[in-house]
């Protein structure tokens, strides 16, 4: 496989170089006649810190410039069967990224994540690029490529790697799970129990098939959501941390899709919980209507889980979901599909460094046919 990492090895570089700088000038001023050899590369580093799993963040001294650097790897095996005996295996790199993010000024934010390996992202190589600006106390909004909220599954973490299955499900990659350039306005109350979004974008934040050949179709997503503290980004699967503390997280997410054959109307409930005793489940369901062909298609899944408390350097835990989706033919011709999931995991920094094993088991049913697959999934994740 041909990673181009060198690609980013120079711009990483050269943000390397100007955060040194920024952060030189900024911790304590040289004395007169003194030569800048060696000051920036000092101050840099008494201004540096290394986070597992949150990257390297170099900090000006008056706390209002920052610059984080950070990725992560996560690579597996995976082998398929269908109902015919035909069988695929094979070992490969399922996300490489590098991210870049902090911040210029007091309220004024960047994020940039890349992806080394160039494939499987709407503009190519670039998965997030936005600048953010938090207007007051409770307004913020951010400006360029990000998620566009369509669902808690795809919303959860700009990583992608907060999730205790391998593979999110077919719901959540049919009616979400997407990318899209735009404005997107967050705002909270009561304490951040409360959190709602409103935003308007191109390429909207559902599946590539809505999207017209142009790439100039718009769409608008507003929602809220209720719970014990954060929104749908801020949300993490499995009750890793077993804090003795339920938690909670209950919204409603509505998308218009204006695209070229058709103007759809997706909605997006979800719920989660967390028990405080490694018991964490949650649930979420989609329906999209389209105007002009007059269908509705439907999708949901649930899912469970349990924790083990961590034993010396590890953590065990255990996952099953259930999900199925609707697509309506328009003459009775459906389109069914069904999974069943289960996963073992070990975590031994919580999702920032684990591997899981995952089996599914899915059906598709197209009138009177139907097409069994099982698959068999392992996956390591470094977060760095």
């Amino acid at each position: 496989m041909n990673i181009p990492f060198t690609r980013y090895l120079i711009p990483t570089a050269a943000l390397l170089t100007f955060a040194s700088q920024t952060v030189a000038q900024n911790s304590e001023p040289l004395n007169q006649g003194a030569s800048n050899s060696g000051s920036s590369v000092s101050s840099m580093l008494r201004n540096a810190s290394y986070d597992f799993g949150r990257g390297l963040t170099f900090t000006s001294q008056d706390g209002e410039a920052s610059m984080n650097i950070g990725g992560q790897i996560q690579a597996g095996y995976n082998w398929t069967e269908d109902d015919d005996g035909t069988t695929n295996s094979n070992w490969s790199v399922a996300s490489s990224r590098l991210r870049v993010g902090g911040q210029v000024m007091d309220g004024l934010t960047y994020f940039m994540q890349m992806d080394p390996q160039g494939g499987g992202q709407q503009n190519g190589d670039l998965v997030d690029a936005w600048v953010g600006w938090q207007i007051n106390d409770a307004v913020h909004v951010r400006l360029g490529q990000q998620k566009m909220r369509s669902g808690l599954s795809a919303d959860t973490s700009a990583n992608d790697t907060d999730f205790e299955t391998v593979t999110r499900s077919d719901a959540t990659n049919e009616f979400a799970n997407g990318r899209a350039t735009g404005a997107l306005f967050t705002g909270h109350g009561m304490e951040g129990r409360f959190n709602w979004h409103a935003g308007v974008m191109n390429n909207g934040t559902a599946s590539g098939t809505q999207q017209n050949n142009n790439g100039t179709d718009m769409s608008l997503t507003v929602g809220a959501s209720f719970g014990s503290g954060g929104n749908s980004e801020d949300w993490s699967e499995g009750d890793l941390a077993r804090s003795g503390n339920a938690s909670w997280l209950a919204g409603v997410t509505l998308t218009q899709d204006n695209a070229a054959a058709d103007d759809f109307m997706t909605i997006n409930a979800y719920g989660g919980f967390k028990a405080g005793n490694g018991f964490a489940g949650q649930v979420e369901l989609w329906s999209r209507d389209a105007d002009g062909a007059d269908t509705t298609d439907t999708g949901f899944y649930v899912q469970g889980s349990y924790t083990l408390a961590k034993n010396a350097s590890w953590q065990p835990g255990f996952v099953a979901r259930f999900g199925s989706v609707t697509l309506d033919g328009g003459a009775g011709d459906d389109t069914d599909t069904t999974e069943i999931v289960v996963g073992v995991n070990a975590y031994y920094a919580a999702h920032n460094l684990k591997s899981q094993l995952q089996v599914r088991q899915g059906t598709t049913e197209v009138g009177e046919a139907d097409t069994d697959l099982t698959s068999v999934d392992l996956l390591f994740t470094l977060v760095f």
